[in-house]
């Protein structure tokens, strides 16, 4: 029963996601722009024809792989396996994977027809969503090798994970809301979006060993 869910969500929205693509194909250009530079002009473009399949065939692939690792550390022995409980979060995540990919192509269907200028008012929020339901997710997650902040101080200590998975918790979400608003913020904002990115990762890097650090100094 699981695998047919499996099979059967996976087929859904690689199906939407080439649905979409088969209703705009008679009415897209010959090329269509699918690479945007940072002022979000069109530097790069497909076929029409590989439009059609090129999104879709990427979903298929990523959903395959999301599984497989979900699959594998739910099967792990010792400390790091995967509980049902996060499996069933993670497996959100996938979820939303998929309504991303199809919001993406949608977007990129949505310039080649000329409805759209740029598909940032669409891919932005949509990178919004995913980060507000990673980082609500985060601190909820117990230490495992797939999901997570997973560096070397936050695998072998217990604190270190709960703390920096927090942090990046809080952290995600806070960005995710500002990727929410970019509709209404001018392109170059968006660079300090990725800033702030670059930030987070940096900052939680840097926790994890202290507190990794300071709970080993505390028990020796």
């Amino acid at each position: 029963m699981r695998w047919t869910r499996e099979v059967g969500e996976s087929l859904f929205w690689v199906g939407l996601c080439f649905l979409i693509g088969w209703v705009a194909y008679p009415y897209l250009p010959e090329k269509v722009p699918t690479h945007f530079n940072a002022q979000w002009q069109p530097d790069g473009w497909m076929s029409r024809d590989t439009v059609l399949w090129f999104m879709p065939l990427m979903l298929a692939v990523l959903w395959g792989v999301l599984t497989l690792c979900f699959w594998l550390a739910s099967t792990e022995k010792g400390q790091l396996r995967l509980e049902p409980t996060d499996l069933k979060l993670l497996l959100g995540i996938r979820t939303l994977m998929g309504a991303f990919m199809v919001a993406i192509h949608g977007a990129t269907l949505a310039v080649g027809l000329g409805w759209l200028n740029s598909p940032r008012i669409v891919i932005f929020p949509a990178i919004g969503v995913l980060f507000v339901y990673i980082g609500n997710i985060l601190p909820k997650l117990k230490r495992n090798w797939v999901a997570g902040v997973r560096l070397p101080w936050t695998l072998v200590n217990e604190n270190a994970w709960r703390v920096v998975n927090r942090t990046a918790g809080y952290g995600f979400m806070m960005i995710g809301v500002l990727f929410l608003l970019t509709p209404l913020l001018p392109p170059r904002f968006d660079l300090a979006l990725l800033g702030l990115i670059f930030v987070l990762i940096l900052a939680v890097i840097v926790q994890s060993y202290i507190v990794y650090r300071r709970t080993n100094a505390t028990f020796s």
